[in-house]
């Protein structure tokens, strides 16, 4: 292999591994809020991990962050709980945060 292939094999490695750590990250993002949300609209635990395992499927289908936020938006709505979508995705990037750190810290 020459200096420009050994380069080029430790982009690529970088790349895949930073992609398997968003994915992580944002997977366990989307479990922190959906349990954060459970606990604003007053589920019981067995409900709130019903509600973060369905969170987690949908986003593995829909990788968009809208879809989470607006998820969480409507239900709030329908429990009658004003909420704007900014506060919902400060939330999220405060999660995110929160996620990113866990998962490096455990890689």
């Amino acid at each position: 292999m020459t200096t420009f292939d050994n380069r080029e094999f430790g982009y690529e490695a970088k790349f895949a591994h930073d992609q398997e750590v968003i994915f992580r990250a944002t997977a366990r993002r989307n479990k922190l809020i959906a349990h954060w949300a459970a606990d604003k609209l007053g589920f019981v635990e067995e409900e709130a991990a019903k509600y973060a395992d369905l969170m987690i499927r949908n986003s593995l289908k829909v990788s968009d962050d809208d879809d989470v936020v607006h998820r969480i938006l409507e239900d709030f709505r329908n429990h009658g709980m004003p909420w704007s979508e900014h506060r919902i995705r400060q939330k999220l990037s405060h999660f995110m945060s929160i996620a990113l750190g866990e998962v490096t810290a455990s890689a």
